[in-house]
């Protein structure tokens, strides 16, 4: 781990401890990063112009949860850009979607999220903008080069890190979409 890494992960154990504090953070004002409840019982935030949805109540497999997010107008999330990450990480800890998983049956608050190299082995992509890997945010040891692992999730054995994972495992996931999006919901 070289030392940009370890600066990064003291940076965000700092910005954990302020959100546990509930310090008031710039851009968690009321319309822009605070928690809100949806329609369909899952929880939002809004940063900017774009909008995350934290889909927990039934986990799925990854192209499951892809499509599901496209159902509703929104895609898995793209974590290309440090700053994205913090800030949802920081909202996930905020509101205590963060924790171990329980054992292995169940998925804990592990969240699937855009990426996966199913095109082409260790070829890593965010999906829904059909572009590599430019920033990334692996666990030590991740990812595998694994023929079987070839979805990204996120969370669980450390904050915010990145694994690979079988594609067909169930874990919960996080959709994003901007505000020029339609606005078009369908019923589950």
């Amino acid at each position: 781990m070289g030392r940009q890494d370890i600066c990064f992960l003291v940076f965000i154990g700092m910005l954990q401890v302020l959100a546990l504090a509930r310090t008031d953070i710039e851009g968690w004002e009321m319309d822009s990063g605070e928690l809100y409840s949806n329609v369909e019982g899952a929880y939002s935030v809004r940063f900017g112009k774009t909008e995350y949805t934290v889909w927990h109540r039934q986990p799925l497999s990854w192209q499951r949860a892809y499509e599901f997010c496209e159902r509703y107008n929104s895609s898995l999330v793209v974590l290309n850009e440090r700053e994205k990450i913090v800030k949802l990480q920081l909202f996930l800890v905020k509101n205590n979607f963060v924790q171990a998983r329980v054992n292995d049956e169940e998925p804990g608050f592990i969240y699937w999220i855009g990426g996966n190299d199913l095109e082409e082995l260790n070829k890593w992509m965010w999906i829904p903008i059909n572009k590599p890997f430019t920033y990334t945010h692996w666990l030590v040891g991740e990812p595998t080069r694994s023929s079987s692992q070839r979805c990204v999730e996120m969370g669980d054995k450390a904050l915010g890190r990145w694994s690979n994972s079988p594609c067909s495992f169930k874990r919960y996931f996080i959709c994003e979409r901007s505000f020029k999006s339609v606005r078009q919901r369908t019923e589950l």
